[in-house]
């Protein structure tokens, strides 16, 4: 078999988009290091504060 000549691009790995993506809808960044952390279990017990507060401050204006 004759050997097949590679394009430049074709040696690089490309990225497969979806449509969101392809029409500029959505952008993902890999590298994105968020300035803030939470974790998942602070994240459950802050949730469950706030709906507790939400909770008792409607039976007492009610």
């Amino acid at each position: 078999m004759p050997d097949k000549k590679k394009s430049a691009s074709s040696g690089k790995k490309r990225k497969e988009s979806g449509p969101l993506a392809a029409a500029g809808l959505m952008a993902f960044y890999e590298n994105y290091k968020s300035k803030i952390e939470i974790s998942p279990t602070s994240l459950v017990i802050i949730s469950a504060m706030v709906a507790a507060a939400v909770i008792i401050a409607r039976m007492v204006v009610h």
